[in-house]
């Protein structure tokens, strides 16, 4: 295969920052899940220091100019470890996964059968893992990303006000990221993964104020996270309402009032729904979100178990 593009694997997440630094700035609501996941591991992982027992390497892409201009990712501590795709022209879409499958095989990760991103790019992708693995590619979860550049905050809002979660709050908040992902999935009619998603480190978002929760009257009916700002972007997630308190306005509310602060402190807001979820969909149209970019989460079974996809 030939192509007029080159794959660089860094293990740094600073390294990445100084030689994709400027690429991520320059649109940052669309690389905020790079930014924000490569910040964090700069500020956690010290060069040269203990590295984590989960995959952690970022694809440098640059073009026949020597110009970065993409950035790909492997840092998901969890199983299936997914590979973040950007958007990519074919030939480099299919380096990028030959690079990623003989770095999968000489350092022993777990095999490559997960990728997330913009089409065609990641079925570039996953189509070139393929060949190495044999089996099939099944879509796992559409995505999109959306940005609110004005809010409109619902009228009359639910009763109860938003507070920071507290040291106290912590295994609430805990259980509540626990239940995110499989509740998720639930809601956009898709059977319990094998291995549902987890978020991380609840007591470390609390401790970075990332954490929002709404109250009433002393009960915690909903909560809303939100990242770091990375180059001047904040990303919200995870929104979460337990099923004995939805329809009465606490997501809409929480989020309105969160994106509004974030616009007031001078940086964009942006967040990610499930394109099967209608419900999250026509919140976030109403509090004036609007879309950005479809993604989609591609899994790829391997040849044995397959079959018993298909049947």
């Amino acid at each position: 295969m030939t192509t007029a593009h080159s794959v660089e694997l860094l293990d740094d997440p600073a390294a990445v920052l100084a030689v994709a630094g400027d690429l991520l700035a320059a649109e940052p609501v669309l690389w905020s899940v790079v930014a924000s996941v490569t910040h964090h591991a700069a500020r956690t992982f010290a060069p040269g220091g203990p590295r984590p027992e989960h995959p952690m390497w970022w694809a440098v892409v640059r073009d026949a100019d020597d110009v970065v201009v993409a950035v790909s990712m492997r840092t998901m501590p969890h199983a299936p470890h997914t590979v973040w795709v950007p958007a990519l022209p074919d030939d480099a879409a299919q380096l990028l996964a030959r690079t990623a499958l003989d770095h999968t095989v000489r350092s022993g990760e777990p095999p490559l059968i997960s990728a997330n991103g913009p089409l065609p790019a990641v079925r570039i992708f996953t189509d070139e893992v393929l060949r190495s693995t044999g089996g099939m590619v099944f879509e796992d979860r559409p995505d999109r990303l959306w940005e609110a550049k004005h809010v409109t905050a619902p009228d009359p809002a639910p009763s109860g006000r938003a507070r920071p979660a507290t040291p106290a709050d912590l295994d609430l908040v805990t259980a509540w990221f626990a239940e995110f992902h499989p509740e998720a999935d639930a809601q956009a009619g898709r059977p319990p993964a094998a291995e549902p998603l987890r978020i991380e480190g609840a007591q470390r978002w609390i401790e970075e104020g990332t954490v929002w929760l709404w109250d009433v009257d002393g009960e915690v009916v909903h909560l809303t996270g939100m990242r770091p700002p990375a180059f001047g972007v904040v990303r919200i997630g995870p929104v979460y309402t337990p099923a004995e308190h939805r329809g009465r306005g606490y997501a809409r509310a929480m989020v309105a009032e969160v994106a509004q602060r974030v616009l007031d402190a001078g940086d964009r807001v942006c967040l990610y729904t499930d394109r099967n979820n209608p419900v999250s969909n026509r919140v976030y149209a109403a509090i004036g979100f609007e879309p950005v970019l479809d993604q989609v989460n591609l899994g790829v079974a391997p040849e044995a178990s397959s079959a018993s996809r298909e049947s």
